[in-house]
């Protein structure tokens, strides 16, 4: 027994020696880190060493002491969903990073402005719908409409998308193995720093990760179980996560592998209740897809055409997905989940495995493209790790994959996030938000080389303020269109400019000027010297870390 003890030790030693070397080999490879976002080549430049390993060491005995206690097996569900919410609220501080937050916010606030009966009408038309599938911004509006337009209100929505896939990731696992398989998938998901950096911001790939887990968990439900509830439930999801993102149509094609699972599980029932999903999902989908055809035709075309192709130049490594921005463990583990499913010969495992399959098969290396598979990779890796024998030893790296991928997240991509050029558009809307009166002026400048259209930040700055902002807007000459073509930022040169935007050219009572340009020594038009000479007092933003070509630098003027 004694000796049995001292191995135990031993391997507990192990893991918290490992877990705590891994962080650094990664650090000392860093390099190889090509992710467009958070590469830890720029994120661990100005991070502090001390600090940051301190926090990771006091994390990983927190997460050995984790390991030695058990959890109440009915309340695994809720303990998962509280776990998942305080990690990723942790986040809400996080600027809007992607400039795509422009569209979806503006398509939001149209419905806000606007009403529900507009948005329906005029979606893919006065509303620029870009590449977007009409669900999630839809969502966003209402939100705004009946709870007021707070980004906080979004980041509540999307922390409780991620919360509620979290759980989903639980009982999937649950429903095709056992409750550990589905807890420690559920843990798992928890250890993706890449994906902490998407729930507060204003877009709609962690929602449609939600859908997407939604989809395939009540699809299973429901072809398990039966139901009439279950099967209405489940064509339901199929038609929300088919009009959350076009990336997600590939995605259902699980739904077949799910399908002939349970056919040969149970061929009478499964073909009875899979013809009675099928009809809903179908109906519900197509319904909406003749109403809009004449938008999701063109769409898919120009998809293929110009975001297909660029796909290609615009992807990063799987070295830098799987060991830098998804915990290395998890790879690990999830490999050696193929292994052992395919000693088994385990169906259910092609389940979860078939859309990361899918995804290498197609070559789509753009991490934001794959966060819907994350779940899935979550349940590889709890499959995997279910290869130990000693549950506790399980726990024990499950949870230190947990505490070193918040660690990463927390000490490091978070500040490394709040040292951007848009970090200006934030501190600068908190800014005006102080300032007296009600109407403030936005000038956009965008210089020779600008690859952003400057005039897409002002959604993004509307996200922090509460003021009324008001712009002349200049529309983009031909030859700005024509050399934005085949770049990744294209659309927002193609950016309509909202009409409630629009400068009254009666009104004199602006109560402050904001200058927005990507120059800090850029010389100002004379019209709008003139502008400024009316205004006493400025505060400038001018962070800036030069990590990206583009930089969003803002002056505000006021009395």
């Amino acid at each position: 027994m004694k000796r049995c003890n001292e191995k135990n030790v031993e391997q507990h030693l192990f893991i918290f020696i490992l877990s705590l070397a891994t962080p650094i080999v990664l650090y000392l490879n860093r390099h190889l880190d090509d992710n467009r976002l958070t590469s830890w080549n720029w994120v661990f430049d100005s991070v502090g060493h001390f600090p940051f390993g301190l926090m990771l060491s006091v994390a990983l005995v927190f997460a050995w002491l984790l390991s030695q206690a058990s959890f109440d097996e009915k309340r695994k569900p809720q303990w998962l969903f509280v776990a998942a919410f305080i990690l990723a609220s942790s986040f809400w501080s996080a600027p809007e990073v992607i400039v795509d937050s422009s569209r979806y916010f503006t398509q939001a606030k149209q419905l806000q402005v606007y009403g529900i009966h507009y948005f329906v009408e005029q979606w893919g038309k006065d509303i620029f719908a870009w590449t977007d599938l009409p669900l999630v911004p839809f969502m966003y509006g209402l939100i705004f409409k009946f709870f007021g337009e707070q980004r906080i209100f979004i980041q509540i929505l999307n922390t409780l998308f991620y919360s509620s896939t979290v759980v989903l990731t639980y009982q999937l696992g649950k429903t095709l193995w056992d409750e550990d398989t589905g807890f420690r998938g559920g843990l798992l998901l928890l250890g993706f720093p890449y994906l902490y950096t998407q729930v507060p911001l204003l877009l709609v790939d962690v929602a449609t990760m939600f859908f997407f887990m939604l989809a395939v968990v009540s699809s299973v439900k429901a072809l398990k179980y039966g139901g009439t509830g279950r099967i209405i439930v489940a064509g339901l999801s199929l038609f929300l996560v088919f009009y959350a993102k076009y990336s997600t149509w590939m995605l259902l094609l699980i739904i077949p592998l799910i399908y002939a699972y349970f056919i040969i599980k149970n061929p009478v029932g499964t073909i009875r209740r899979g013809t009675v999903l099928a009809l809903v999902a179908f109906l519900s989908i197509g319904i909406l897809f003749l109403i809009y055809k004449d938008i999701f035709l063109p769409q898919i075309n120009f998809l293929i055409d110009y975001q297909k192709p660029g796909l290609k130049r615009w992807g990063e490594s799987y070295i830098s997905t799987f060991l830098f921005q998804i915990h290395p463990f998890i790879a690990a583990a999830a490999l050696f989940a193929l292994l052992a499913a395919a000693r088994k010969v385990d169906f259910r495992f092609m389940i979860v495995c078939f859309v990361l399959l899918l995804f290498v098969a197609m070559q789509v290396k753009r991490i934001r493209y794959t966060i819907p598979a994350f779940p899935m990779l979550a349940l590889m890796g709890a499959y995997g790790m279910g290869e130990i024998q000693n549950k506790k030893l399980i726990n024990h790296v499950v949870y230190s994959v947990v505490g070193t991928s918040f660690v990463v997240a927390f000490m490091g991509f978070l500040p490394f996030l709040k040292t951007l050029g848009v970090q200006n558009l934030q501190t600068a809307g908190s800014f005006i938000n102080s300032l007296p009166g009600n109407v403030v002026e936005v000038v956009s400048l965008a210089g020779e080389d600008a690859v952003v259209n400057p005039v897409t930040a002002v959604p993004v700055l509307d996200i922090y303020t509460d003021k009324k902002l008001v712009s002349e807007y200049v529309p983009v000459s031909r030859e700005l269109l024509e050399r934005a073509r085949n770049t990744p930022l294209r659309f927002t040169w193609e950016f309509p400019f909202p009409e409630y935007y629009t400068l009254n050219p009666g009104t004199n009572n602006r109560d402050a000027l904001v200058i927005i340009s990507d120059d800090r020594k850029r010389t100002m038009p004379l019209d709008v010297e003139n502008k400024i000479s009316h205004y006493p007092l400025q505060k400038t933003f001018q962070q800036s870390s030069y990590v990206f070509q583009h930089q969003t630098f803002v002056t505000v003027y006021h009395k």
